[in-house]
C-alpha cells in the first residue's frame, strides 16, 4: 500500500494508483485504501490551499498570480482537484490568471511524469 500511496501522491493521484496497482501485484483492498487516502487529502487540500495561497500572496511569499497558480498546481495530486483549487482561488479572490498558471503547472508536471515513465520502460 505504501507504494500505491507514494505513486498517487507524487505522480497524479488516482490515475497513478490504478496504473501501478497491477504492476506491483497489489490487491483490490490496498488499491481502494490508497485511492481513498489520496482523494481525501486532495479534497482537504482543495478546500484549504486557496486560503493558504492567498495568505502567502498577501505576505509577499508568492508575489505574482503565476506563482500562486504554480504552487496550487503542484500542491494537489489530482488534476480535477487542482483545477477546483485554482477556480476556488479565482472566484474568492478575483484572480483569473491563477487558473491559467495552475493549468500550465499541470501540463509541465504531466510531461515530466510521462518522460520518467518512458525512460523506465
Amino acid at each position: 500500500m505504501t507504494a500505491l500511496i507514494t505513486a498517487g501522491t507524487s505522480i497524479c493521484g488516482v490515475t497513478a494508483i490504478t496504473a501501478v496497482a497491477p504492476a506491483i501485484g497489489a490487491d483490490q483492498k490496498s488499491a481502494n485504501v490508497a485511492i481513498a487516502n489520496v482523494v481525501a487529502f486532495g479534497t482537504l487540500g482543495m478546500l484549504c490551499y486557496p486560503y493558504l495561497a492567498h495568505n502567502l500572496h498577501v505576505a509577499g511569499v508568492l508575489p505574482t498570480s503565476q506563482q500562486v497558480g504554480i504552487a496550487l498546481g503542484l500542491a494537489v495530486h489530482d488534476t480535477s482537484q487542482v483545477m477546483g483549487c485554482a477556480l476556488t482561488y479565482a472566484t474568492l479572490f478575483g484572480d483569473q490568471a491563477v487558473v491559467a498558471a495552475a493549468a500550465g503547472a499541470l501540463e509541465k508536471e504531466a510531461t515530466q511524469a510521462h518522460s520518467k515513465l518512458t525512460c523506465t520502460q
